[in-house]
């Protein structure tokens, strides 16, 4: 849904032409030339070319003395601070120093000096002596400008500091000199897996972490966005402009039937947004909006006349908001604007900035477009400038982050947010055909067509990718140069994006608030293109990789705050949609909350991949070639840029011939974390002796004999191992050389037992077998209890019995019950649960014995926040609900029932504060208004998958009360009579009803689905077989109808197909009537009397049928 010229995260607007005068301006004033973004849009105006830019910047009419003390004082406390940083970092080299030497004298040849001849030791040496020369390296380059920032002097004052302490305790271990008598004779008689043993391994690896954190210096002074980046150049601006709107009639008709006002509430100030990833159109959209707007205020009555437009992009930086409402005031009123340059304080500018937009709009009827707001915390600064005026006002939001856009909607009268979406197959054909041979009904040459395909299904729809690629098939074709047929899917292309694309990904990357975030999205370029990955196994990648390891002064961090850190993180690249949901995984899911797969655009993958390379942070096959040409003209020992052109991070999924000669050159020991995929092969294993990380998933040529080698390798400092997806067929005992190994992957491959020497790896915490035929886990199991905490089993794999030493385990699925003595279910109650997935029988549900060990247990996991039974046909759980409100987990977030049946939703629920995700399945349908009022009333659910095992004798009314937060809501009923009053479920967006045909006496239709404001997505879902019964008829004709009149753009899918020009609208834009709270169910009301002629005949011939 976007035009040809869909730029809008390209961000800066450019001077061009003159444009349309706004309808703003004072009378008195003359017409001035216009800004206009890539869009065509009319943005802030200028009063002449000598005033150009005071809209902007506002200087004060002389210097202010108490303002320039103020600027010494900070300055002088920024020199302070520099000196500080400065004497920090000279004491820190200070202390490296003698311990470096001393590394390297007890690596050096035998002499007076006593010197480490363990295989062990001089590990640790080595591996240390690298880690301290980056530090050095480090400290030495940068200048004390590059810890001015709060995280990086955390970590200089925290982490980096305590360097010298974490080295000289691995000196203590293995430096022979201070080792007395005693303790020598005392190590003779150490068990080998003592911590002592273990301890130096350990302190290497937070040196290795302490540099690789996301705090550090060693790539954040890469990432300083250039001065030039996202520009859009006059002629890429102009040229868009002229290109036809494709895929956008329908949401901007829709649209503007909600800029409508009619009728009392109507005149109340709405705050729309628009939201979507980078280049998917929402300025375009909102350009669009305007344009109509203009044209058709003479034609509708007034509806759609505004005394007032503004249109501003948010710009960038810490002053963000201050220019943005400078910019605003200059299009409301240019004299209010000049008016402020006596006023010396930013922040009384700012709040004289507010007061003068609120009083030039009070007698107004605005329409305001502010276009790529970034935080909620930047509408909450601006939002008092838009007065309430109750003259039908309208402001209309852009934003990439989905919780920005819901909480600018939040405190507005029927606040709408408007999910952009992608193109579809056929308008993404048109928009490139457009703009790479000029019409929508032109053709390519046939040695083009194939590629084309490639090129469509890459950019999945959106606008900015077409376009962008279109003007590189363009040069192509005018160069004669035709591309040649793609190989295949893994196929790594050359890390060169066209201008257009790099320069608008970059915008998008440098707008990230902070570094942290733009290193863990460049972490995504060690995937493979297309990879399609799971949330968990992202976030453990990352802790394994040291990025969210806390120290403290004895060297020691704690998983669980860095897996919060980490979720908190996923969570913020999500809801930017630069992480988006595989769609056909998860479209019509029903249980959006389980393993849901994410992915990341080809494009953006491409971009970091070339970005990455070029900040030394990860290397892909193609990129590699780039650093061994960079590596031999580069003669700077250890000097900065060296140290960052190490191979730290390799990413080898394209198969190259000449790959395996350029291996052997390198010097692998620098390198840290390997992943491995696709049909690459001849792959010197042996030689990343040093490796932490090593992800062999989905790699074809991985045999047997690769794995031994691995473990016979010696990797002591390897934390993470998987060969998910693999022909592996067993484990080696060698495995037991991996003494620190943290997480062991070997799901879905042909492993059928293991060794018992993986229960002598200590420090392993994560243990995933699903997908694997290993059936009984052996006893020895209960050598993990010190550490493991994650053990992912299938659900035919038999769990011992004795579970109870292991207390540490904070997950565990998925464990069959239904072979387990009940002691076995009571004893579960021991582990410190936070997830758990069992499956559980009919026979089960009948014992008392296990129904009380289930109960015990839940009562006693305090800490569980996600609890899944699947049972068997015709369970009854009604035993759960004798569960006191007391003994229920306080932090349970997801409770999943499938297949069991309960009477009733369980009393204690209601207090469940933290749940957020619900599938149920009632039969008791006199309690159906009670049920509904218990799970509207929790503050925090999400997603709803309601089952109603009755057919209802009357409209099952979901009323405005209850339910904020709700965004998905499934329900499983045989005859769905639902009524949604106005106001229902204002947040919800997807909506599914699963039916199935039944006779029928009345209407029993759904009704008021237009009162639910937020929905874009409609699904049902019923038996095929079934398709001419007059009851699924009835339903399908009812909703159908409902969604057509809908005001929002919505998708409806029948089984799974998507029904296509559903909401084919008019030429007029239909007037949207607006209900009020004396009238809750009017929306309903006029739904089902919509119906009505067509559901008496259907029912006539249902009951006929019936009675036959």
């Amino acid at each position: 849904m976007a035009t040809a010229a869909s730029e809008e995260e390209q961000g800066k607007e450019v001077e061009i032409v003159p444009a349309t005068p706004g309808a703003c301006k004072p009378k008195s004033s003359v017409n001035p030339p216009s800004r206009i973004n890539s869009q065509g849009a009319c943005m802030a105006p200028k009063a002449s070319e000598g005033e150009e830019g005071k809209e902007v910047e506002m200087v004060s009419a002389a210097p202010d003395p108490e303002q320039q003390l103020e600027r010494d004082v900070t300055a002088h406390q920024d020199s302070e601070e520099e000196k500080e940083t400065a004497a920090e970092i000279k004491e820190l080299l200070s202390k490296l120093q003698p311990l470096r030497a001393r590394i390297s004298q007890l690596l050096g040849p035998a002499g007076p000096h006593r010197v480490v001849t363990g295989d062990h030791g001089r590990r640790c040496l080595v591996l240390m002596e690298t880690e301290l020369s980056i530090i050095a390296a480090l400290l030495t380059t940068l200048s004390p400008q590059h810890f001015d920032d709060a995280e990086t002097k955390k970590w200089l004052g925290e982490s980096l500091l305590n360097v010298p302490r974490l080295a000289d305790c691995v000196l203590g271990e293995v430096d022979p000199s201070r080792h007395t008598l005693l303790r020598r004779a005392s190590q003779c008689f150490h068990r080998r897996k003592s911590f002592s043993y273990w301890r130096p391994l350990l302190t290497v690896l937070m040196l290795y972490y302490i540099i690789e954190h996301p705090s550090s210096s060693r790539y954040r002074h890469l990432l300083i966005p250039s001065s030039d980046l996202g520009l859009i150049t006059p002629q890429l601006a102009e040229a868009d402009a002229l290109l036809p709107l494709v895929g956008i009639d329908r949401p901007a008709k829709k649209i503007l039937g909600w800029l409508a006002h009619q009728g009392k509430m109507g005149m109340n100030l709405r705050v729309m947004c628009i939201v979507g990833p980078v280049g998917i159109g929402k300025t375009t959209l909102a350009v669009e909006l305007r344009n109509r707007l203009r044209q058709q205020h003479e034609t509708s009555g007034g509806r759609y006349n505004f005394q007032c437009n503004v249109m501003a992009q948010v710009p960038r930086g810490t002053d963000r908001n201050i220019r943005l409402v400078q910019d605003i005031l200059s299009q409301v009123s240019e004299p209010a604007a000049t008016a402020l340059s006596s006023e010396p304080s930013q922040d009384k500018t700012m709040e004289v900035l507010v007061r003068l937009i609120s009083e030039c709009l009070r007698d107004k009827r605005y329409f305001v477009i502010i276009d790529d707001i970034w935080e909620a915390s930047d509408w909450e600064e601006i939002k008092v400038a838009f007065p309430n005026n109750n003259h039908g006002s309208r402001i209309l939001i852009t934003t990439r982050s989905t919780s920005t856009a819901w909480a600018c909607c939040s405190d507005s009268y029927d606040g709408h947010v408007h999910e952009m979406k992608p193109l579809s197959e056929m308008d993404s054909e048109r928009l490139l055909l457009a703009k790479a041979v000029g019409s929508v009904d032109g053709c390519l040459p046939n040695n083009m067509k194939l590629h084309c395909d490639e090129i469509l299904r890459r950019c999945e729809g959106i606008p900015l990718f077409i376009i962008g690629m279109a003007d590189w098939l363009k040069d192509q074709r005018l160069q004669k140069q035709y591309p040649r047929q793609p190989e295949g899917e893994d196929e790594e292309q050359v890390p060169r994006l066209p201008e257009r694309l790099e320069q608008a990904l970059s915008s998008a990357f440098n707008d990230f608030p902070d570094d942290g975030s733009r290193l863990l999205l460049l972490y995504m370029s060690m995937f493979p293109y297309g990879y399609k990955f799971e949330k968990d196994r992202l976030i453990l990648k990352w802790i394994d990789e040291g990025f969210f390891i806390i120290t403290d002064y004895h060297g020691v961090y704690s998983n669980d705050i860095s897996k919060l850190e980490a979720e908190k993180l996923f969570s913020e690249l999500v809801d930017s949609n630069v992480i988006t949901c595989v769609a056909s995984n998860c479209k019509h899911k029903q249980d959006e909350a389980e393993a849901c797969q994410w992915q990341i655009n080809h494009f953006m993958h491409q971009f970091l991949a070339s970005k990455s390379a070029e900040m030394g942070f990860v290397f892909t096959t193609t990129t590699l070639n780039l650093l061994a040409e960079s590596a031999a003209a580069t003669t700077t020992e250890c000097g900065n840029q060296t140290s960052s052109r190490m191979p730290r991070r390799l990413a080898l999924h394209h198969p190259d011939p000449l790959l395996p000669s350029m291996l052997e050159t390198m010097d692998l020991s620098q390198t840290r974390s390997l992943s491995v995929s696709g049909t690459v092969c001849r792959i010197p294993l042996d030689k990343f002796v040093n490796l932490v990380l090593l992800d062999l998933e989905g790699w074809e040529n991985l045999k047997d004999e690769d794995l031994v080698q691995v473990c016979r390798s010696k990797m002591i400092f390897l934390r993470y191992l998987s060969v998910r997806n693999t022909r592996v067929s067993k484990l080696p005992h060698e495995i037991k050389e991996l003494h620190v190994l943290g997480t062991l992957d070997v799901s879905y491959t042909q492993i059928t037992e293991l060794p018992l020497e993986v229960f002598e790896l200590i420090f392993l915490h994560h243990l995933d077998l699903r997908g694997t035929r290993i059936r009984p886990l052996p006893k020895q199991i209960k050598g993990l209890r010190d550490g493991l905490k994650y053990l992912l089993v299938e659900t035919a794999a038999r769990v011992p019995n004795y579970a109870r030493p292991l207390y540490p385990l904070q997950i565990l699925v998925t464990v069959d019950l239904t072979k387990q003595p009940a002691s076995f279910v009571r004893a579960l109650g021991d582990l410190s649960l936070e997830a758990l997935a069992v499956t559980w029988s009919f026979h089960q549900s009948t014992d008392r014995d296990y129904c009380e060990a289930l109960l015990s247990s839940i009562v006693k996991w305090e800490y569980l926040q996600s609890l899944t039974i699947h049972c068997g046909l015709g369970c009854s759980m009604e035993f759960l609900g004798s569960l006191e409100e007391s003994g229920a987990p306080r932090w349970l977030e997801k409770f999943k029932v499938t297949a069991g049946r309960f009477a009733s939703v369980p009393p204690w629920i209601d207090g469940l504060e933290h749940l957020s995700f619900v599938q149920i399945t009632v039969c008791n349908k006199q309690t159906t208004t009670d049920d509904l009022k218990i799970l509207g009333g929790l503050p925090k659910l999400q997603c709803l998958i309601l089952g109603l095992d009755f057919i209802p004798g009357q409209p099952i009314v979901i009323g405005n009360e209850g339910f904020c937060e709700l965004q998905r809501f499934s329900i499983y009923c045989p005859m769905p009579w639902l009524t949604f009053s106005t106001g229902a479920m204002w947040k919800l967006t997807y909506l599914q009803l699963k039916f199935c045909s039944t006779p029928a006496s009345q209407i029993c239709v759904p009704s008021g689905i237009s009162n639910l404001g937020t929905l874009t997505e409609v699904s049902l879902c019923y038996n095929a077989q079934y398709i001419n019964s007059p009851s699924i008829k009835m339903t399908v004709d009812a909703v159908t109808k409902q969604v057509a009149r809908h005001r929002n753009p919505i998708d409806l899918f029948i089984n799974g197909i998507e029904q296509d020009d559903v909401q084919e609208a008019d030429d007029e834009v239909t007037e949207i009537k607006i209900g009020t709270s004396s009238r809750t169910n009017a929306g309903a009301e006029n739904d089902a009397q919509a119906v009505g002629e067509e559901a008496t005949t259907a029912i006539e011939c249902e009951i006929t049928e019936a009675e036959s």
